[in-house]
């Protein structure tokens, strides 16, 4: 009886582990390292390198994007100006189905700007200056909590 009761709290342990452990919904916001290079302005495309995918600093181009509804992947050096300037970037896996691109076109304004990137490792990502958002799926709440939270803070700023 003994061996039977041990063999049932090892298996509900082993199941409570790997059912909490199932990624779902968004995690929880993260800064992440300033890059040293968040300074530098570049004005063509060159060769250079980001420490994340997608960035959340680095080099950039010296005027930002629009914010708005992009139909296709901006470059690193498009994003990271964005950001800087206090933007919040929105970027979904294009590639993956059952999604409806236009749920996002609401978040989509002169601060937030929504894009395609078949790179991300996540559903959706979002991104504001040195901070990021991955989500497994469509969270409408947690995506507004992030903007609000984490937009409009600019490069240089201590808040």
């Amino acid at each position: 009886m003994r061996k039977i009761c041990s063999i049932l709290a090892i298996c509900s342990i082993s199941f409570l582990q790997i059912s909490c452990s199932v990624k779902t919904g968004c995690d929880t916001p993260r800064q992440e390292a300033l890059d040293p290079a968040s300074s530098l302005h570049l004005l063509g495309n060159t060769e250079t390198t980001w420490q994340t995918n997608p960035p959340t600093s680095g080099p950039h181009y010296p005027i930002p994007p629009k914010g708005g509804n992009y139909d296709y992947t901006l470059s690193n050096l498009e994003q990271v100006a964005f950001l800087e300037s206090g933007g919040v970037i929105v970027q979904y896996n294009p590639n993956l189905k059952n999604f409806n691109r236009k749920q996002l076109s609401p978040f989509a304004n002169e601060s937030v700007l929504v894009a395609p990137n078949q790179t991300l490792e996540s559903f959706l990502v979002a991104t504001a200056w040195t901070w990021k958002l991955s989500c497994e799926g469509y969270y409408p709440e947690e995506l507004e909590k992030f903007i609000y939270e984490y937009g409009g803070k600019v490069f240089g700023t201590h808040d």
